[in-house]
């Protein structure tokens, strides 16, 4: 039997995670309360130990990628890439991401997220050290192929993790998760060069590159021994899965009005927009600045647009569950993204830091309210097909933003040509945030905007 979308006409069938986020919840048995149950971590000590290991791998999570951007010129001219090849080695984990998130989604549902994120966290350790020891430039794309697969494995299961152990702080375990991921975006991308200068030789590159692999396998060691276990939440075979029910026909008394459908793909080219103008705006910079003669502005910038993410990543961890399903964030981003790239590229370089700020602050409100959207909008069964399938959708978008701009500068021969998929992100943004359903439809108390 089919499943009935709460509201919706009688024997109309839910359309399919990918398609859209409408997703109705069956009655659970006693045996799953029980287990959904166990699951939750309660305890202020063990509560905190667990937040603490979700920022840890958050962090490590975006580190090792991060490290890539500002080292990114010495690269090219080392492994003699194109401009269009150096966009794609920028945006090949965002590829990774989007090929695999749902896969990977359906793999945390069978095995359980804390194994999931433990072989995520080891193939992340792998690839970050094998393209460190091999640094010729196949070796280097294959070996980032590989850890961006650890990364996809890691990111999609942690929602799914939320969902079991916090069931009651969705928001609040999202918020947290997207902090660390932004504090490893900072580190990344403000430490790379300053060890690298310090400590090895200024082209030292590889070097630097592998210095982020042990505070992976920390993460890996501690998240072994710390995680609270977490069962699977989606059978291993499918004639295992409980018989589907049907909810309250629309016609009941009391039944809600018919509610209009949550797109999928509307919200995945909406969030992935968000990411598109984060991993933009680190891929392009270093090489804008050597392009325009203003390499010493790099630094800077580029530490202004990721550390500005973790305080709008904090401030929001009280509003970020409320927050879910309005339209306003996606219109204010839009704007503030739109308005700072057309800034960076017709004002002085002195304002750089203020429009890296506005850019990086914007990609950071969207993704905070995109990172736990599946894990409140879905059952304990569905998270994780839901997780996978969002973020296939987002990180596709955002795999376009580095190679396009790459192709635009090699075409136009202009460097300013490598940021006309920000503006393109921000025009995204604030029409599919205007077109955004009412909170109504995503199951949410109100309907304001």
């Amino acid at each position: 039997m089919e499943h009935v979308a709460p509201g919706s006409a009688q024997g109309e069938p839910t359309s399919a995670p990918a398609r859209d986020l409408l997703i109705t919840s069956d009655t659970p048995t006693l045996s799953t309360r029980l287990a959904t149950h166990a699951e939750q971590v309660t305890g202020r000590g063990r509560i905190a130990l667990v937040f603490a290991l979700i920022v840890l791998v958050g962090v490590n999570l975006r580190s090792v990628i991060m490290a890539v951007p500002p080292v990114l010129p010495l690269i090219q001219r080392d492994l003699r890439l194109s401009y269009t090849a150096t966009g794609l080695l920028t945006s090949l984990p965002l590829l990774i991401m989007g090929a695999f998130a749902l896969p990977a989604g359906l793999l945390a549902g069978r095995l359980g997220g804390r194994r999931v994120v433990a072989i995520g966290l080891t193939l992340l350790a792998m690839g970050a050290v094998l393209r460190s020891v091999w640094p010729q430039a196949v070796p280097v794309y294959l070996f980032t192929v590989l850890l961006s697969m650890g990364i996809t494995l890691a990111q999609t299961s942690v929602p799914v993790l939320a969902r079991q152990w916090f069931p009651t702080r969705i928001g609040l375990v999202a918020a947290l998760f997207t902090d660390g991921l932004i504090l490893g975006e900072t580190l990344g991308a403000a430490l790379t060069l300053p060890l690298m200068q310090r400590f090895l030789a200024p082209d030292g590159w590889a070097g630097v590159l592998l210095l982020w692999a042990p505070p992976t396998v920390l993460a890996l060691v501690r998240w072994f021994f710390f995680a609270p276990p977490a069962a699977a939440t989606l059978p291993a075979r499918a004639s295992d899965a409980p018989p589907a029910t049907t909810s309250a026909r629309s016609d009941a008394p009391g039944a809600a009005p018919p509610r209009r459908r949550v797109n999928a793909l509307h919200l995945g080219i909406l969030l992935g927009s968000g990411s598109l103008v984060y991993f933009s705006m680190n891929a392009w910079i270093p090489p804008y600045n050597q392009a325009i003669g203003a390499t010493a502005a790099t630094p800077l910038a580029l530490g202004v647009l990721n550390a500005i993410q973790l305080p709008v990543g904090l401030a929001m961890i009280p509003f970020a569950q409320g927050m879910a399903g309005r339209r306003w964030p996606f219109l204010a981003a839009g704007s503030v993204c739109l308005v700072a790239i057309v800034g960076w590229v017709a004002s002085p370089v002195a304002w750089q830091p203020i429009w890296a700020a506005c850019l990086g602050g914007g990609s950071s409100f969207v993704f905070v309210l995109a990172i736990g959207l599946p894990a409140l909008l879905a059952d304990r069964a569905s998270v994780a097909r839901l997780t996978g399938a969002t973020l296939t959708l987002s990180y596709g978008v955002a795999f376009l933003g580095p190679l396009l701009g790459g192709a635009f500068w090699d075409i136009a021969h202009r460097a300013q040509w490598a940021f006309a998929p920000v503006g393109i992100a921000g025009l995204l943004l604030i029409t599919l945030g205007a077109t955004l359903p009412s909170r109504a439809n995503f199951g949410l108390v109100d309907g304001s905007r």
